[in-house]
């Protein structure tokens, strides 16, 4: 009875916990992907980065996207491909079944057989030792490469041998197929059988030495190492049933991996092994080929299914649980415990267990049931949120809550305790929390029943709650919107989260992302770098990273340059770098203890291992591929253009200028994904800036002018890192025939010689016409001499009698001043004769110089000073004049209308200054600002000024007149008392 029960026990644990495995990423490449054959042999990658493919239907060349593919037409000696080799100058050694082996150079394939000293056709493994020698196992033994002929190494006995390599010491190790494994070091040849060692098996199938050092071997019962002088064979998991090895690969990170012929993959990491099989990926456990790219990833040759590459080992995915294929992980959360609980959006329920799911079975709600999400509030008890209310599971009770009990919805989409160990619950239509065994709606502040997407409480003990219309704080049971948050329109808020600084983070859809710190809110949308504002889900990890999931991928942003200078600096996880969840689910995120994060999304559930995290910091490899002229693949040997044999580009290429239009192919190898590549490029001579980042893979020059050109490329991997040295291809562009130096001195030698004749010609015609101009002109200069003689005679005439006529002015008001008895009336006669006085000044200093329609202007003034002081009978030792002033000449009208002026200021200084006889200085200044803009300075040292005195009032005629003068010169006169009378004159003198 006790053995039916506990076998009915297995039965009921058998059905609770369906077949599943982790899957990796994966990617695979068939003959609908241009393989030549299913079967990979061999696989190599050479120094340029291209992946060297042997099958059994040829060779094949593959940058990430296309295959090139090689065969007995392209000088191949045979389509079955054993083993492949790159030696240390670069030459590619192919090993056949069938044929010797071959060597292809970058332009053809050479046969090596029997005139080489070959007679084995079939050849096993390849190998290099310290003086460059080649090294061949094959069917009947193992050869050596001398001076362009292959010998038998009789050191060795002869047989089949299957592996041959050396190691960096110069250690030679060759593997038989039934006699185990031989030693050459030094001349001295040791064996090791499974009878003097740990080998597991004699039939040796692989060698390889990893960068340690450590020789490992592989055996047709499994594989073993070779260190410190002993072979140890490491267990191996117990469901390795067949284990013959294949091939081996060591990856950058001291990982070893093993191909075993018929039972998947090992990867060993120096503890323990790991198992990959079908179950985690691999579309065949038939291994027969494995490489590691100089990128990380690992690739792998079946026997059957084609090329597969992994990637990405940082992502593990869970898609497959038994009869549920890809179930939509709706809801996930971690307890205190460590404990990963999650559901799907058919009601399905589990928890996690050492990385493996266990479904319950026999859940309480019906089924159907959407779990939308999952509180751990403890170790015995979790709150289940569903679109059937929600429901408290104990380990020995459960209850469920619905509209009956107060729930403003049967839609429950999330829960949160606050600091009173009160929950609350966001449902379609609004906010409730649990109160006396029922739930307590919360009215929103518009009235109207809201729905409520996300509850979380941060670490001040508020709670938040994300409606369709807002964001709301609790305060006192109530929603409240934040003053923090201003006038801030932000709605459809999809998820709340906190980093470790107390900073908030909110998700709008189709918004972006919210950030609420104590010194504000601030947006973050595509303009400030966001790749799309779809965010559906937020969480803060453990190491300081947002992780923000769109409708398209996951991104991880570092939070301390965040927070440090406000920029996003965030990792995108997409289907190429792993994340195959497609998208994930509102609000299912979460992080374990040991730091790994798990994803629920459309496809299932996603775990993300950071310790795996590594960036691609591996320049991608650059190349031309192709120069065309017109966009036409061209022929440049036809052309008469001798060619590179490796690139086939054209050397030292000079074009006429008739064929100026030129397009350039490229590619760049990046074997992590080559889908991301972008590209830089731009052709010094013709624009000296970098285009921005393209993914197109080539580029055209029309209409290039004559010149020299360097045409220079970057390329840019998939993680963001570019080449740091441009690839460079220079050519010339050859001007026509007229535009060559040479011709041009031909033609300027020509043109020289007929000039010079011309000059010849027209220097006795025109000796002959100077002679006579000379005459010419002699005869008109005199006749114009004599004229400009008559001018002058008649202006000096014309000043003599202006001049006169003035003096009997003055004398005429002389006589008249005599009869006038009243003293103002006088001054009036003596203000007039100054006045003339000036104008007579100017006209018999113009009759006495040689120019006639200029003036010297310090003279001038000085002249009329001199003749007032003579009037007013004031000698300069009693006031002093002080004339300061550039050496400037004017024309007559604005020379009279500044002596005028001058004239009235003078007459006014020295009548009205300084009074009774006393002494003083009398200055003038001229000022030149620029070549029109002018300063005239009058002042003195006397009384100035009265104090009620104002310039603008006065009625005096003489100050009326300097008024007038100025605005003749475009000036402004200003009248200042500071120690004495200061009159200050901005004019303009025109040129």
């Amino acid at each position: 009875m006790y053995c039916v029960r506990l076998l009915l026990l297995l039965c009921l644990l058998a059905a609770s916990c369906p077949a599943q495995a982790q899957q990796y990423n994966f990617r695979s490449w068939t003959l609908e992907q241009g393989l030549p054959q299913s079967q990979i042999t061999a696989i190599l990658q050479d120094g340029q980065g291209f992946l060297w493919l042997g099958t059994r239907g040829g060779l094949s060349r593959f940058d990430g996207i296309d295959f090139h593919n090689y065969t007995e037409r392209d000088g191949l000696p045979s389509h079955n491909i054993s083993t492949l080799f790159q030696d240390s100058q670069q030459r590619l050694w192919i090993g056949t079944a069938s044929a010797g082996v071959a060597v292809y150079d970058g332009s053809g394939f050479r046969q090596m057989g029997t005139a080489e000293g070959l007679p084995a056709s079939q050849i096993h493994a390849i190998s290099e030792d310290s003086l460059g020698r080649i090294w061949l196992a094959t069917s009947q033994g193992a050869y050596y490469q001398s001076k362009g002929k292959f010998r038998l190494y009789e050191a060795l006995p002869k047989g089949a041998y299957t592996a041959i390599c050396h190691a960096p010491g110069g250690t030679l190790w060759a593997g038989t197929r039934e006699k185990g494994l031989y030693k050459v070091d030094g001349g001295q040849v040791s064996r090791y059988t499974v009878y003097n060692s740990a080998l597991p098996g004699n039939g040796i199938t692989a060698l390889s030495v990893a960068p340690g050092g450590t020789l490992w071997i592989g055996t047709d019962k499994g594989p073993a190492k070779m260190q410190d002088g002993s072979i140890t064979a490491p267990p191996l998991p117990r469901v390795v049933s067949a284990p013959t090895v294949s091939s081996f690969a060591h990856d950058r990170h001291g990982n070893v991996w093993i191909g075993l012929l018929r039972n998947g993959l090992l990867k060993y990491d120096g503890e323990k092994y790991t198992h990959l099989t079908r179950l985690n990926g691999l579309r065949t456990p038939r291994i027969s080929s494995l490489t590691a790219d100089t990128e990380g990833n690992i690739w792998i040759g079946t026997n059957g299914y084609g090329l597969q590459q992994y990637k990405s080992p940082w992502f593990v995915h869970y898609f497959d649980f038994g009869s549920m294929s890809e179930p939509r992980i709706t809801a996930l959360a971690c307890d205190s415990s460590g404990t990963m609980w999650m559901g799907t959006d058919e009601g399905k329920f589990a928890s996690m267990r050492r990385n493996r799911p266990v479904w319950r079975t026999g859940t309480p709600w019906p089924d159907g049931t959407t779990l939308y999400g999952i509180y751990p509030r403890n170790r015995r008890e979790r709150w289940i949120c569903s679109s059937n209310g929600i429901w408290l599971m104990r380990q020995d009770t459960t209850l469920h809550y619905s509209t009956a009990h107060g729930l403003p919805s049967p839609e429950v989409f999330q829960a949160a305790a606050d600091t009173a160990s009160t929950l609350w619950v966001a449902t379609a239509a609004g906010l409730a929390y649990f109160q006396n065994s029922v739930f307590v709606p919360v009215a929103s502040p518009t009235g109207a029943a809201a729905k409520v997407n996300c509850v979380f409480r941060d670490s001040r003990g508020n709670i938040w709650a994300g409606t369709e219309d807002a964001i709301y704080r609790v305060e006192d049971r109530k929603l409240v919107s934040p003053p923090e948050l201003g006038q801030l329109d932000f709605s459809e808020v999809r998820s709340i989260t906190e980093d470790k600084m107390g900073n908030l983070y909110f998700s709008g859809f189709n918004q972006g992302i919210l950030m609420l710190a104590s010194n504000g809110a601030r947006l973050f949308t595509a303009e400030d770098g966001l790749p799309t504002v779809a965010i559906n889900t937020l969480f803060v990890d453990g190491q300081d990273n947002l992780w923000v999931a769109t409708s398209r991928n996951v991104l991880k942003l570092r939070l301390p340059q965040l927070r440090r200078n406000g920029r996003l600096n965030y990792r995108t996880y997409a289907s190429q770098n792993g994340f195959r969840g497609l998208e994930v689910c509102d609000n299912a995120m979460t992080q374990s203890p040991d730091g790994t994060m798990w994803f629920g999304t459309t496809k299932g559930l996603t775990q993300y291992i950071p310790s795996l995290d590594r960036r691609n910091a591996i320049y991608p490899k650059v190349m031309l591929t192709d120069v065309m002229l017109y966009s036409k693949p061209t022929d440049w040997q036809a052309l008469g253009y001798a060619t590179d044999s490796v690139t086939g580009l054209p050397q030292n290429l000079r074009l006429p200028y008739t064929q100026n239009y030129l397009s350039f192919d490229f590619h760049a190898i990046c074997l992590s994904g080559p889908e991301q590549v972008r590209y830089r490029y731009r052709l010094m001579g013709f624009d000296g800036q970098w285009s921005p980042p393209v993914e197109q893979s080539f580029t055209t020059y029309a209409n290039l002018s004559p010149g020299t050109y360097t045409f220079e490329l970057l390329a840019r991997n998939n993680d963001g890192f570019w080449a740091t040295e441009p690839v460079t291809y220079t050519f010339s562009i050859v001007p026509p025939i007229w535009r060559r130096e040479w011709f041009v001195g031909v033609l300027l030698l020509v043109a020289a010689g007929s000039v010079l004749s011309v000059v010849r010609l027209r220097e006795r015609s025109l000796v002959k016409m100077n002679s006579l101009l000379e005459m010419r002109v002699s005869h008109r200069t005199r006749l114009l001499e004599r004229k400009n003689r008559e001018k002058e005679m008649l202006l000096q005439e014309i000043h003599h009698r202006v001049k006169n006529n003035l003096q009997i002015v003055i004398s005429m008001l002389n006589l008249q001043a005599r009869h006038v008895q009243d003293p103002q009336a006088a001054d009036v006669m003596q203000a007039l004769r100054s006045r003339v006085r000036s104008m007579s000044i100017l006209h018999e200093r113009l009759y006495q110089l040689a120019e006639q329609d200029s003036i010297n202007l310090e003279e001038y003034f000085e002249e009329i000073c001199e003749s007032l002081y003579a009037a007013y009978g004031v000698s300069n030792r009693r006031i002093a004049l002080e004339i300061d002033m550039p050496q400037l000449k004017v024309n007559i009208d604005p020379a009279i209308t500044l002596g005028l002026i001058v004239n009235e200021l003078v007459s006014n200084a020295l009548k009205y200054g300084f009074p009774d006889g006393k002494p003083g200085v009398l200055r003038i200044e001229l000022r030149k600002h620029d070549e029109v803009q002018y300063t005239l300075t009058v002042s003195d040292n006397g009384r100035g000024m009265p104090p009620d005195f104002d310039p603008g009032n006065s009625r005096s005629f003489g100050l009326k007149l300097v008024k007038s003068l100025s605005r003749k010169l475009q000036g402004d006169i200003k009248f200042i008392t500071d120690n004495g009378t200061k009159s200050i004159l901005h004019f303009v003198l025109a040129p």
